[in-house]
Parts: C-alpha cells; sequence; structure tokens
C-alpha cells in the first residue's frame, strides 16, 4: 500500500494489448518493469492482465493471479487504485478476443519537487502526456530539414 500519499509524483497508466495468442505480459516486460522500480524510478500502483472474450466478456487477473513470482515483491506496494468503472473504461480499447496488461505507476523522481512545490504554497495545476510517437516524428523531421 501507498504511505506517503501527500508526495505523490504524477501518476500515469498504459494498456498494453498483447499480439494474438498472449494472454500476459512476458517474462522480458515483467523484468523491465522490476527494473524500474528497483531503481525507485517508479512505484507500480496497480498492475492488472484483462482478456476480453470474442463476445465481449472481461476477465480481471490481479498480481496474485500472475505467474510470475518475482512480481510478489511489488504486491506491497500496489494501492489497487482502479475501480471497477476504471478497469471497464480501460478496457474499451481491447479488441474482442484480445488480453492487455494495463500498468498503473507514480513517477517517484517527480515527487520530492511536488512536496518542495507545496510547502511554498505552490500547487501543480496541469500535467500531461506527450505521444512518444508526436516526439519521434518531430526529430525525424527536424533532421530531414537539417536542424
Amino acid at each position: 500500500m501507498v504511505e506517503h500519499v501527500s508526495g505523490l509524483g504524477p501518476i500515469d497508466y498504459l494498456v498494453v494489448e498483447f499480439p494474438s495468442g498472449v494472454t500476459t505480459f512476458s517474462e522480458s516486460m515483467f523484468k523491465s518493469l522490476l527494473a524500474l522500480v528497483n531503481k525507485e524510478i517508479i512505484r507500480v500502483l496497480d498492475l492488472l492482465v484483462l482478456r476480453r472474450s470474442h463476445t465481449g466478456e472481461l476477465d480481471v487477473f490481479e498480481i496474485e493471479d500472475l505467474e510470475f513470482a518475482e512480481l510478489r515483491i511489488l504486491d506491497a506496494t500496489l494501492a489497487e487504485i482502479l475501480a471497477a468503472d476504471d478497469i471497464e473504461n480501460l478496457a474499451c480499447a481491447v479488441a474482442p478476443g484480445a488480453a492487455a496488461g494495463v500498468i498503473v505507476w507514480e513517477n517517484v523522481g517527480v515527487a520530492p519537487m511536488a512536496v518542495a512545490a507545496s510547502e511554498v504554497g505552490a500547487q501543480i495545476v496541469a500535467q500531461g502526456r506527450i505521444p512518444s510517437r508526436a516526439v519521434i516524428d518531430t526529430i525525424e523531421a527536424d533532421r530531414k530539414e537539417g536542424r
């Protein structure tokens, strides 16, 4: 469970749809996630696997249902912040007959700045995410133009 709520960094999520026939995160995906946790770059707040049947029915698997044993270390930090409605909304992105992983995490590196801002009476009034593809496209366009 998350212990220090007042100093949380920005919270993000991903829904990763797996290729046909794949029903959970790969070992390399889990290891990459654990590396970020071990380096204290992120704190995983929720982790699920969603499986949508061809008829649209949804099965939800939580961390204790997953087979990768090393993930058990995350269980203590999970806040399990996604409510049933949140899960249903995220599952809308998953195609019928497909499975997807859902990861919700805190960017812990930014938390100290958020606390420092709060201590002087400042507040974060907006935050957002720029799609990676948009940044890559901009960089590639700049290179083509010789910038």
